[in-house]
Protein backbone atom coordinates (compact mmCIF):
# COMPACT_ATOMS: atom_id res chain seq x y z
CA UNK A 1 0.00 0.00 0.00
CA UNK A 2 1.27 3.48 -0.90
CA UNK A 3 0.28 6.65 0.95
CA UNK A 4 1.16 9.78 -1.00
CA UNK A 5 2.40 13.05 0.46
CA UNK A 6 2.95 15.77 -2.15
CA UNK A 7 5.31 14.12 -4.66
CA UNK A 8 6.58 11.47 -2.24
CA UNK A 9 5.06 8.42 -0.65
CA UNK A 10 5.07 6.07 2.32
CA UNK A 11 4.87 2.39 1.39
CA UNK A 12 3.57 -0.16 3.89
CA UNK A 13 5.30 -3.50 3.32
CA UNK A 14 4.39 -7.08 4.22
CA UNK A 15 7.96 -7.95 5.20
CA UNK A 16 11.44 -6.51 5.54
CA UNK A 17 12.91 -5.73 2.10
CA UNK A 18 16.46 -6.77 1.29
CA UNK A 19 17.52 -3.22 0.41
CA UNK A 20 16.11 0.22 -0.19
CA UNK A 21 15.74 1.56 -3.72
CA UNK A 22 17.36 4.90 -4.50
CA UNK A 23 15.61 7.75 -2.72
CA UNK A 24 13.96 5.59 -0.06
CA UNK A 25 14.49 4.90 3.64
CA UNK A 26 13.48 1.57 5.22
CA UNK A 27 12.11 1.81 8.76
CA UNK A 28 10.82 -0.85 11.14
CA UNK A 29 7.55 0.02 12.88
CA UNK A 30 7.75 -1.00 16.56
CA UNK A 31 4.93 0.98 18.20
CA UNK A 32 2.75 4.03 17.67
CA UNK A 33 4.48 5.72 20.63
CA UNK A 34 7.95 5.42 19.09
CA UNK A 35 7.06 6.21 15.47
CA UNK A 36 6.04 9.93 15.44
CA UNK A 37 9.64 11.25 15.18
CA UNK A 38 10.19 9.11 12.08
CA UNK A 39 6.94 10.31 10.55
CA UNK A 40 7.67 13.96 11.39
CA UNK A 41 11.14 13.69 9.85
CA UNK A 42 9.54 12.45 6.64
CA UNK A 43 6.87 15.16 6.61
CA UNK A 44 9.33 17.95 7.42
CA UNK A 45 11.93 17.00 4.78
CA UNK A 46 10.43 18.15 1.47
CA UNK A 47 11.64 16.33 -1.59
CA UNK A 48 14.18 14.25 0.28
CA UNK A 49 13.05 10.61 0.40
CA UNK A 50 10.26 8.06 0.27
CA UNK A 51 9.59 5.95 3.36
CA UNK A 52 9.23 2.17 3.34
CA UNK A 53 7.78 0.70 6.56
CA UNK A 54 7.71 -2.91 7.73
CA UNK A 55 7.24 -4.62 11.09
CA UNK A 56 7.71 -7.90 12.93
CA UNK A 57 4.27 -7.30 14.47
CA UNK A 58 1.20 -8.94 12.90
CA UNK A 59 0.40 -6.95 9.75
CA UNK A 60 -3.15 -6.02 10.70
CA UNK A 61 -2.09 -4.98 14.21
CA UNK A 62 0.82 -2.75 13.22
CA UNK A 63 -1.01 -1.09 10.36
CA UNK A 64 -3.95 -0.35 12.66
CA UNK A 65 -1.49 1.24 15.11
CA UNK A 66 0.12 3.21 12.29
CA UNK A 67 -3.22 4.64 11.17
CA UNK A 68 -3.94 5.95 14.69
CA UNK A 69 -1.20 8.55 14.08
CA UNK A 70 -3.51 10.43 11.68
CA UNK A 71 -6.86 12.16 11.64
CA UNK A 72 -8.73 10.13 9.02
CA UNK A 73 -11.15 11.28 6.32
CA UNK A 74 -13.00 9.23 3.71
CA UNK A 75 -13.71 10.54 0.22
CA UNK A 76 -14.96 9.14 -3.09
CA UNK A 77 -14.62 9.94 -6.76
CA UNK A 78 -14.78 8.64 -10.28
CA UNK A 79 -12.80 7.87 -13.39
CA UNK A 80 -15.53 8.78 -15.85
CA UNK A 81 -15.16 7.57 -19.45
CA UNK A 82 -17.37 8.52 -22.37
CA UNK A 83 -18.29 6.63 -25.54
CA UNK A 84 -15.07 7.88 -27.20
CA UNK A 85 -12.83 6.50 -24.46
CA UNK A 86 -12.05 9.99 -23.12
CA UNK A 87 -11.66 10.58 -19.38
CA UNK A 88 -13.28 13.46 -17.50
CA UNK A 89 -10.71 15.66 -15.73
CA UNK A 90 -11.04 18.83 -13.69
CA UNK A 91 -8.49 21.63 -13.34
CA UNK A 92 -8.19 23.02 -9.82
CA UNK A 93 -5.57 25.34 -8.33
CA UNK A 94 -3.01 24.70 -11.05
CA UNK A 95 -3.34 20.89 -11.16
CA UNK A 96 -5.35 18.40 -13.20
CA UNK A 97 -7.40 16.07 -11.04
CA UNK A 98 -10.29 13.64 -11.12
CA UNK A 99 -13.64 14.65 -9.59
CA UNK A 100 -13.77 13.56 -5.96
CA UNK A 101 -14.63 14.82 -2.50
CA UNK A 102 -15.33 14.01 1.14
CA UNK A 103 -18.17 11.69 2.02
CA UNK A 104 -21.09 13.04 3.99
CA UNK A 105 -22.00 11.37 7.28
CA UNK A 106 -23.67 8.04 6.57
CA UNK A 107 -23.14 8.30 2.81
CA UNK A 108 -21.96 5.23 0.91
CA UNK A 109 -18.84 5.55 -1.25
CA UNK A 110 -20.91 4.81 -4.38
CA UNK A 111 -23.43 7.56 -3.66
CA UNK A 112 -20.68 9.96 -2.62
CA UNK A 113 -18.74 9.36 -5.82
CA UNK A 114 -21.78 10.05 -8.00
CA UNK A 115 -22.66 13.18 -5.99
CA UNK A 116 -19.12 14.56 -6.17
CA UNK A 117 -18.84 13.99 -9.93
CA UNK A 118 -22.19 15.71 -10.40
CA UNK A 119 -21.30 18.68 -8.16
CA UNK A 120 -17.78 19.24 -9.52
CA UNK A 121 -18.45 18.78 -13.24
CA UNK A 122 -22.17 19.35 -13.80
CA UNK A 123 -22.50 15.86 -15.26
CA UNK A 124 -25.94 14.47 -14.39
CA UNK A 125 -26.24 11.07 -16.00
CA UNK A 126 -23.56 8.48 -15.27
CA UNK A 127 -23.36 4.81 -14.43
CA UNK A 128 -20.95 3.00 -12.12
CA UNK A 129 -19.24 0.16 -13.98
CA UNK A 130 -16.99 -1.22 -11.23
CA UNK A 131 -15.13 -0.30 -8.08
CA UNK A 132 -11.38 0.44 -8.21
CA UNK A 133 -8.68 0.22 -5.53
CA UNK A 134 -8.75 3.11 -3.05
CA UNK A 135 -5.94 5.64 -2.93
CA UNK A 136 -4.42 7.21 0.19
CA UNK A 137 -2.76 10.57 0.67
CA UNK A 138 -1.60 12.73 3.56
CA UNK A 139 -1.89 16.48 3.98
CA UNK A 140 -1.44 18.88 6.86
CA UNK A 141 -3.99 21.45 7.98
CA UNK A 142 -4.32 23.51 11.16
CA UNK A 143 -1.62 21.55 12.93
CA UNK A 144 -3.11 18.15 12.13
CA UNK A 145 -1.80 15.47 9.80
CA UNK A 146 -4.75 14.09 7.86
CA UNK A 147 -4.89 10.75 6.06
CA UNK A 148 -7.52 10.72 3.33
CA UNK A 149 -8.72 7.45 1.85
CA UNK A 150 -10.50 7.94 -1.48
CA UNK A 151 -12.81 5.25 -2.81
CA UNK A 152 -12.77 5.17 -6.62
CA UNK A 153 -15.25 3.93 -9.21
CA UNK A 154 -15.04 3.55 -12.95
CA UNK A 155 -18.05 5.23 -14.52
CA UNK A 156 -19.50 5.73 -17.98
CA UNK A 157 -21.31 8.82 -19.27
CA UNK A 158 -22.45 10.40 -22.53
CA UNK A 159 -20.14 13.16 -23.75
CA UNK A 160 -23.09 15.17 -25.12
CA UNK A 161 -23.99 16.28 -21.60
CA UNK A 162 -22.96 19.88 -20.80
CA UNK A 163 -20.17 20.34 -18.25
CA UNK A 164 -20.20 23.04 -15.57
CA UNK A 165 -17.05 23.23 -13.40
CA UNK A 166 -17.81 24.06 -9.76
CA UNK A 167 -16.25 27.51 -9.36
CA UNK A 168 -16.89 27.71 -5.61
CA UNK A 169 -14.56 24.70 -5.23
CA UNK A 170 -11.87 26.51 -7.28
CA UNK A 171 -12.47 24.28 -10.32
CA UNK A 172 -11.83 26.32 -13.45
CA UNK A 173 -12.25 23.57 -16.07
CA UNK A 174 -14.06 20.27 -16.53
CA UNK A 175 -13.02 18.62 -19.79
CA UNK A 176 -12.96 15.30 -21.60
CA UNK A 177 -9.35 14.26 -22.28
CA UNK A 178 -8.42 11.80 -25.02
CA UNK A 179 -5.27 9.73 -25.41
CA UNK A 180 -3.60 12.48 -27.44
CA UNK A 181 -3.66 14.84 -24.43
CA UNK A 182 -3.45 12.28 -21.63
CA UNK A 183 0.32 12.50 -21.06
CA UNK A 184 0.15 16.30 -20.80
CA UNK A 185 -2.56 16.07 -18.15
CA UNK A 186 -0.92 13.21 -16.22
CA UNK A 187 2.33 15.19 -16.17
CA UNK A 188 0.56 17.84 -14.08
CA UNK A 189 -1.44 15.81 -11.59
CA UNK A 190 -0.92 14.13 -8.22
CA UNK A 191 1.06 10.96 -7.50
CA UNK A 192 -2.05 9.14 -6.25
CA UNK A 193 -3.88 9.95 -9.49
CA UNK A 194 -0.97 8.72 -11.62
CA UNK A 195 -0.94 5.51 -9.56
CA UNK A 196 -4.70 5.07 -10.05
CA UNK A 197 -4.46 5.60 -13.80
CA UNK A 198 -1.47 3.30 -14.09
CA UNK A 199 0.60 6.11 -15.60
Amino acid sequence: MKIFFEERFIELLDSQPDNAPAGAHIVEFKSEERFPPVLNDFLDSPGSFNLMIWSKINKEDWQRQFFTLFHRIDAAGGIVRNEKGEILFIFRLGKWDLPKGKLNTGETPENGAIREVREETGLHHMEIIRSLPPTFHIYQRKGRTILKRTWWFEMSADSEQPLFPEAKEDISEAVWVGLDKRSEVVGNTYGSIRELLGA
